[in-house]
């Protein structure tokens, strides 16, 4: 699969290129990597952001192993306070439904209030005008250094691929003794990336801690969330109408990444699944292709062209494929019609 750029082969009234299988791109390949936090020298007698004398040194943390549609920082904490506020920056649309926390005191219930801002953390870590509450949410906690486990479903918000969008946990129970636990940074978002952590869908910057008060509470810099994002990528989906001989036939895109390109790919031969260069489509070669189309800011896109009367009868395979970075696409659903 390539953009429409690349061509190859002939062209009908339909196709402006075809794919016989032999073009030759980098794979992408799918990796499961395993982050563990480095170890770090015992912190004996530090003194947390809220003054209190940290009772946990600091040890090697917990061994966290990244997981599909899952992005963690490190539970290896030296610091702590009531929250932290930090930066998302999807590369695909998705939504959050758990984050986990580190947080003190084993088995007892931990109230959080989630707030974010359609824009960085950096600069507006004080402003109360820039955020926007997203709810209260309850868990219990697992202790310090272990991941304990808050459900924000429901929180309405849909991150759009490429857009960048500031989060801040506020842990509310922190006076009954959960105070969050995080780690001293480096500097703010550097270009060593020590205080940025991403996979192939997210990427997660941090920024600071927080103490009691809400957003106009004390600001603690550079301190590294402890914690795990975990989310649902939206699904690319393809749809049509009006299929039929010598009719314009439309075809929708819905939850394509904002701004990118997106292709109508199809075959007469059948509906796969052919390992492909980009991944594995449910099209038989040779494909087809129209020419690529640019998704607007909502995700969606559409091509609407001439069905030849000669297809009638004949079953269409169809699928559309999303260029959403170098050398890497997403696939839709499988539409598998006879042309009336």
């Amino acid at each position: 699969f390539a953009p429409a750029s690349v061509r190859r082969g002939g062209r009908s009234a339909f196709a402006d290129c075809v794919y016989d299988g032999g073009m030759r791109l980098p794979l992408l390949t799918a990796s499961i990597l395993a982050l563990a936090t480095l170890p770090a020298a015992a912190q004996q007698g530090a003194i947390e952001d809220d003054g209190t004398l940290r009772i946990h040194p600091r040890g090697e943390g917990t061994e966290l192993r990244q997981e599909v549609g899952v992005l963690c920082t490190e539970f290896n904490s030296d610091n702590g306070f009531q929250g932290n506020m930090f930066d998302l920056q999807p590369a695909v649309n998705l939504e959050i439904y758990r984050l986990d926390l580190n947080v003190d005191g084993a088995g007892l219930p931990v109230t959080m209030d989630l707030w974010y801002a359609p824009s960085s953390s950096f600069g507006i870590e004080t402003d109360v005008h820039a955020w926007t509450f997203l709810g209260t949410y309850t868990g219990t906690s697992a202790g310090t250094d272990l991941p304990t486990s808050i459900d924000v479903r429901g929180n309405g918000v849909q991150f759009l691929a490429g857009q960048t969008y500031a989060l801040y946990v506020d842990v509310t129970s922190y006076s009954t003794g959960t105070s969050i636990n995080y780690t001293n940074g480096d500097t703010q978002g550097n270009a060593s990336g020590n205080d940025e952590w991403s996979n192939a869908d997210l990427k997660l910057v941090a920024n600071c801690g927080k103490g009691t008060g809400g957003v106009a509470g004390s600001t603690f810099f550079s301190r590294n969330w402890n914690g795990c994002v975990h989310y649902e990528t939206e699904s690319l989906r393809i749809s049509s109408s009006r299929l039929e001989g010598g009719v314009v036939a439309s075809f929708g895109i819905e939850n394509a990444a904002p701004h990118s390109l997106v292709q109508l790919a199809y075959s007469f031969t059948g509906g796969g699944p052919t390992q492909t260069a980009l991944g594995v489509v449910d099209l038989t070669p040779p494909f087809l292709f129209a020419s690529a189309v640019t998704v607007d800011a909502q995700g969606r896109a559409s091509f609407r062209r001439l069905v030849p009367a000669a297809w009638s009868g004949r079953t269409l395979w169809a699928q559309a494929v999303n260029f959403v970075g170098p050398a890497r696409a997403e696939f839709s659903n499988q539409l598998a019609q006879v042309v009336l």
